[in-house]
């Protein structure tokens, strides 16, 4: 058995080192709380004064836990390296802690990783019930041009994987979560309109984005509309061959995930 621990800070408490220590031996400990069970699981623990996140991975199956010990590195690892890229770019995400890998006869069996917890942070699904839905949309249009103007991608940029606080009146802080697929450096604007994708499955609401986005960015709003209604098309189309294959082959799908953060 191998075990890999990389952690971002060298200097960590002896409560810290008790927590991986446990986790490398694939054990979660007792006091962890569930918070979100999906594909992956995420605990919650009370360590040193604060909460932090432990995301559990699915335990990855043939050809996957081979190709993730040689050819790609793991989704925990993906996940803590993406994190410390974001935040040296001045995006905000639950700060990394650390991610442990364990392998077993040159195959990835189990992978950890862990953040700290964002206290009075939502997401923006269902961002139309909220009393501050203009103010939030406009925030979220300069949110999405500076990660453009960044040439930050996120492959899996769903409501759920945004999050946010509400500073002032109109002022919000955003934060990126679910960082295991990522790209960086994307001066590709077809690649980079794909945050039209799954930010909604509204059309109303994806066009409306797609105005405060365009008037945010200086864009023509006509087209600006345009590529965000197909991209938003492509998606829906996406799903329903997914859906049709997963019929065909009698695939189960996975839990419908928590609105929890």
């Amino acid at each position: 058995m191998t075990i890999k621990i990389a952690t971002a800070n060298q200097n960590i408490s002896e409560t810290h080192k008790e927590l991986l220590t446990s986790l490398s031996e694939g054990i979660i400990p007792a006091e962890a709380k569930v918070i979100y069970k999906g594909r992956n699981i995420v605990y919650t623990i009370h360590d040193n004064g604060r909460y932090i996140n432990i995301k559990a991975f699915k335990k990855p199956s043939f050809p996957n836990n081979y190709v993730y010990t040689t050819f790609r590195k793991s989704k925990a690892c993906r996940s803590f390296e993406n994190a410390q890229r974001l935040i040296e770019l001045g995006v905000n995400t639950p700060l990394p802690i650390a991610y442990i890998e364990i392998k077993e006869c040159g195959k990835l069996t189990r992978s950890y990783y862990l953040s700290e917890q964002m206290d009075n942070l939502q997401t923006v699904r269902d961002w139309s019930k909220f009393d501050f839905t203009d103010q939030l949309l406009d925030n979220l249009a300069v949110f999405m041009k500076e990660l453009t103007d960044k040439h930050i991608y996120h492959r899996d940029f769903s409501p759920g994987n945004i999050l946010f606080e509400k500073t002032d009146y109109d002022k919000f802080t955003f934060y990126l979560v679910d960082l295991n697929r990522m790209e960086f450096e994307i001066t590709d604007s077809d690649k980079m309109n794909r945050m039209f994708r799954a930010i909604t499955t509204n059309p109303a609401e994806n066009q409306d984005l797609a105005h405060r986005f365009a008037l945010t960015t200086g864009l023509d709003i006509n087209q600006t509309q345009q590529m965000a209604a197909r991209q938003l098309q492509n998606y829906i189309n996406e799903k329903e061959r997914n859906g049709k294959i997963k019929k065909i082959f009698k695939i189960k799908p996975s839990l419908k995930p928590q609105n929890l953060v």
